[in-house]
């Protein structure tokens, strides 16, 4: 696995692009868990499906968190 490249403008670290990135991994991660969470809850492993579940949620909340923070309107 490689690490993320960083966009710059003029050799400065472009802020707002590095909040797009970091929103879309905590979206696909999100996604990835739900997926997780659904297979293993239909091959019978309830309790480990419900956690991946709960697991996409707190994600989902982690990007509406970061978004706030982008946009400069916290989040109670």
């Amino acid at each position: 696995m490689s690490r993320l490249r960083y966009e710059t403008k003029g050799g400065n670290l472009d802020e707002s692009a590095t909040y797009l990135q970091l929103i879309e991994h905590l979206r696909l991660a999100a996604e990835a868990s739900y997926a997780l969470g659904h297979f293993k809850k239909a091959n019978d492993d309830k309790l480990i499906g419900q956690g991946f579940l709960a697991i996409g949620q707190m994600l989902e909340r982690c990007v509406e968190q970061v978004t706030a923070l982008a946009t400069g309107k916290l989040l109670q």
